[in-house]
């Protein structure tokens, strides 16, 4: 599901249930090969899209994926203002 109950997006739940997540998580410290690994399988996703979808449909993809990355960089913001 993307939302939860509340009508959020349902982030934490999408990320808690990747598998990718979890192999990584596994043991609790995040190394250099698996960061390099997942932002592989990420470029690796993303030229996935680029060869089965219309332009406009890359377009839209290219938005929602910038926009979440605002709302992920945002709210690391936010939680750190909140430390103060």
């Amino acid at each position: 599901m993307i939302f939860n109950k509340q009508g959020y997006i349902d982030i934490d739940g999408m990320i808690a249930a990747s598998p990718s997540f979890q192999n990584i998580m596994e043991d609790g410290i995040v190394t250099d090969e698996e960061l390099r690994q997942q932002a592989d399988k990420v470029i690796s996703l993303m030229h996935e899209a680029e060869q089965r979808f219309t332009e406009e449909d890359q377009l839209f993809i290219k938005r929602l994926f910038a926009e979440a990355n605002v709302l992920s960089a945002i709210y690391q913001y936010y939680e750190l203002q909140e430390l103060r």
